[in-house]
């Protein structure tokens, strides 16, 4: 009798019970690699916004003959629309709710920089729109974590590949 009673009491685990702790390790990865992830989304995204407002402000330059540009503060953390030579006056960009882009609420910081464009659509690198790039210009647009991403803007025709 000892010998069937010892045969019941084989150890390990069932498989409801692997199944289980599988699915809970499951649920704890994607909640660790999601979450991660959350900060470089973010940083992708804002690179193609900031793209599509350079393209935007070289558009406004060209199409109504006046000079447009894009400014960003000190400190890295917001950039605005100005015209005219005077980056003190913001101009809302377009998808935007206010005149300027606020990168922190994205925990995102962009290199310090004044670009605008001529009549012609030709990038400059100061707000009168009279200095032209001789250079490609480097954007650097990065996350706390320090991912980051570069924006290029090239002379001459102010392509942003």
């Amino acid at each position: 009798m000892a010998n069937s009673a010892e045969k019941n009491r084989i150890s390990g685990f069932t498989p409801l019970e692997v199944l289980v702790a599988l699915v809970i390790i499951g649920m704890i990865s994607v909640m660790i690699i999601g979450r991660s992830d959350i900060g470089r989304t973010d940083l992708l995204a804002q690179t193609e916004v900031i793209k599509s407002h350079i393209r935007y402000t070289q558009a406004r330059s060209m199409n109504s003959d006046r000079i447009w540009g894009i400014r960003s503060d000190a400190a890295g953390q917001s950039y605005w629309l100005f015209v005219d030579g005077d980056p003190d006056i913001k101009h809302t960009l377009p998808g935007e709710e206010s005149d300027s882009v606020d990168l922190m609420r994205y925990k995102l910081t962009l290199t310090t920089t004044t670009l605008s464009f001529d009549n012609r659509g030709r990038p400059c690198d100061d707000k009168d729109g009279t200095q032209l790039l001789e250079n490609d210009l480097f954007l650097t647009l990065s996350t706390g974590a320090g991912a980051m991403t570069t924006i290029r803007v090239t002379p001459n025709t102010g392509f942003v590949p």
